[in-house]
C-alpha cells in the first residue's frame, strides 16, 4: 500500500520526524513485523503443543505453563522497556529486544527439557516487549499527526495476520516439518525487520540519556507482577495461589511508593505516575484498552468448543468459522485509522465498542438448535468491533502525551493489552472450573457447558458496557488531547 503525505524535516534525537518517506516506510515495516510476530508465536504454538510435549516428556501442567511464562514475562517486560527506552535509545532497544527474540528462536528447538524450554520462552517474551514498545514510539513519534493513526492501522495488520495465520500455519508445519520449524521459520522475517531498522532507519530516540534507571521501581513491578499473575492464573489450586496475590499487591504498594519518592526527588521513574493521574484522555482511554481486551482471547476459546460441541462442526470447520472474526480486523484496521485521522479516534474507537458489544450480547443467547449463521454473525460483529477499536484506541492513547512519554505510554499499552487478555482467559478458566472442576468439555455435558458459556459472554457484556460508558464521558467532555512530539 503507498504512503503518500508529506513527511516534516527532522527535529533531533528526541522524536522528531523522518526526512525522507524510505524510513518512516521502514518504521512501519518494522512495527508490523514485530505486531505480527507475537500473536504469531502465541497462536501457532497451540496447535504443536502435543509434540511438543511427547518430544520433551512433558506433562499436561508443564504444558500449560508455554504459554503462562510467555504472558508473564510480558505483562512485566513491557512497562519496563519502556523506561529503557528512553535512557539508551528507542532504535537502539528496538533492535537489542528483537536480537534476542530471533536467538531465542533459534535456540528453542534444542531445549533438551521442559525447564530449558520455558526459560527460553520467558526470555524470548523479553525481547518481544522490547521491540514492541519502542517500535510503537518510534512509529507514533516519527508519524505526521494527520496520518498517524492510518500508520497504526497498517502495522497493527500485523496482529491480526499473526493471530488468524498462526493456528493454520502452526498446524501444518506440525504435520509436516515438525515443531521446531515454527521457531526456525520466524528468524528470517525477523531479519527483515532488524535489517531495515538498522540500514535504513538512522536516527536515534532517547528523551533522557544521562538518568539514572529506576532499579528499585523496576524491582517491584517485576515482583508485584509476578505474584498477582501467577496467583491470578493457578487461583483454584489452592491457598498458595492466594498468598502469591497477597504478596503481588504488596509490592504494587510498595512500587507506587517507590515511583512517588522518585518523582519528588526529581528523577525519572520506570511509571510517571503525574503522567497517569492528570492526563484524563491517557487515563480513560488505557482503561477502555484493559477492559475490552478483557473480552477478546476468552470468547475465541469459546466460540471454538461451542462450534465443535454445539454445532457438530469438525475441527476444521470451526477454524474456518473461527477465521470470520480475525479476517474481518485484518480489513479493517488500515480503514479505521484512516477513519480516526479524519473524525477523531475516540468516535471510531466507541463505534467498535458498540459492535463488540451486539455481538457478546448475541452470543450470551446461543444454545443447541441455534444454527451456525448466528454464531458467524456473532463473530463477524466482534472482528468489525475489534478491527474498529484497535488502531484508533491506540492513536488516542499514543496522541495524548508528549514526545518524552511515549516509550511510557506505549509500554502501558502493551501492558494493558497483556493484561486484559489474561483476565479474558482467566474469567473462562474459573467459570469452566466452578462447572467442571477437573472434567472436560464432551458432547455428553455440553448443556452445561452453553450454561457456563453463557455465563462468560454475559460477564463480557458487562465489561463492554463499562467500557461504552468511560469512552461516551470521553466523547461528552471537549478532547484534552496532547500532539505526541517533543
Amino acid at each position: 500500500m503507498p504512503l503518500h503525505f508529506p513527511v516534516p524535516s527532522r527535529s533531533g534525537n528526541t522524536g522528531g520526524a523522518f526526512s525522507s518517506a524510505p524510513e518512516l516506510r521502514a518504521v512501519v515495516i518494522a512495527a508490523g513485523v514485530a505486531q505480527f510476530l507475537l500473536p504469531f508465536m502465541v497462536s501457532g504454538l497451540t496447535p504443536m503443543l502435543p509434540a511438543i510435549g511427547t518430544d520433551l516428556s512433558a506433562g499436561a501442567m508443564e504444558l500449560g505453563l508455554v504459554g503462562a511464562v510467555y504472558s508473564l514475562s510480558l505483562a512485566i517486560f513491557h512497562l519496563l522497556a519502556g523506561r529503557m527506552g528512553d535512557i539508551i535509545g528507542r532504535r537502539r532497544l528496538f533492535m537489542t529486544g528483537l536480537s534476542i527474540f530471533l536467538c531465542m528462536a533459534a535456540l528453542l528447538p534444542f531445549s533438551p527439557n521442559m525447564t530449558i524450554f520455558l526459560c527460553l520462552r520467558f526470555t524470548q517474551a523479553v525481547g518481544t516487549a522490547m521491540m514492541n514498545t519502542s517500535v510503537l514510539a518510534i512509529l507514533v513519534a516519527c508519524a505526521p499527526p494527520a496520518v498517524r493513526g492510518r500508520l497504526i492501522g497498517i502495522a497493527t495488520i500485523g496482529v491480526f495476520a499473526g493471530i488468524s495465520c498462526g493456528p493454520a500455519i502452526g498446524g501444518f508445519v506440525a504435520s509436516t516439518l515438525g515443531w521446531k520449524w515454527l521457531f526456525w521459520g520466524v528468524v528470517p522475517i525477523g531479519l527483515v525487520a532488524w535489517g531495515l531498522m538498522a540500514f535504513t532507519v538512522k536516527d536515534e530516540w532517547t528523551s533522557h540519556p544521562d538518568s539514572p534507571y529506576d532499579w528499585r521501581g523496576a524491582a517491584c513491578w517485576f515482583f508485584g507482577m509476578t505474584g498477582l499473575v501467577c496467583g491470578i492464573t493457578w487461583i483454584r489450586n489452592g491457598a498458595w495461589a492466594w498468598l502469591m496475590m497477597a504478596a503481588g499487591i504488596l509490592f504494587f504498594v510498595l512500587f507506587f511508593r517507590a515511583e512517588w519518592r522518585v518523582l519528588r526527588q526529581g528523577g525519572m521513574p520506570v511509571l510517571d505516575l503525574n503522567m497517569v493521574a492528570h492526563n484524563r484522555q491517557f487515563l480513560f482511554n488505557g482503561l477502555i484498552s484493559l477492559i475490552n481486551y478483557s473480552t477478546v482471547l476468552g470468547q475465541v476459546f469459546l466460540f471454538s468448543l461451542y462450534a465443535q460441541f454445539a454445532q457438530g462442526l469438525s475441527m476444521m470447520q470451526a477454524g474456518i468459522l473461527l477465521s470470520i472474526q480475525p479476517l474481518a480486523q485484518l480489513i479493517l484496521a488500515p480503514v479505521a485509522g484512516r477513519l480516526g485521522d479524519r473524525h477523531g479516534p475516540v468516535p471510531v474507537a466507541t463505534a467498535g465498542l458498540v459492535l463488540c458489544g451486539i455481538g457478546l450480547f448475541i452470543a450470551g443467547f446461543l444454545g443447541l438448535d441455534s444454527p451456525v449463521w448466528i454464531t458467524a454473525c456473532c463473530l463477524g460483529f466482534i472482528g468489525i468491533g475489534l478491527g474498529f477499536f484497535g488502531a484508533p484506541n491506540t492513536s488516542a492513547i499514543m496522541g495524548s502525551v508528549q514526545g518524552a512519554y511515549l516509550s511510557q505510554a506505549s509500554g502501558i499499552v502493551g501492558t494493558m493489552r497483556t493484561m486484559g487478555m489474561m483476565t479474558s482467559l482467566v474469567t473462562v478458566s474459573l467459570t469452566m472450573n466452578i462447572y467442571f472442576g477437573d472434567g472436560a468439555v464432551s458432547q455428553d455435558n455440553v448443556e452445561l457447558f452453553i450454561k457456563a458459556m453463557r455465563w462468560d459472554f454475559s460477564i463480557f457484556s458487562l465489561l463492554n458496557c463499562i467500557a461504552l460508558v468511560l469512552s461516551w464521558r470521553l466523547l461528552r467532555r471537549p478532547r484534552m488531547t496532547t500532539d505526541a512530539r517533543p
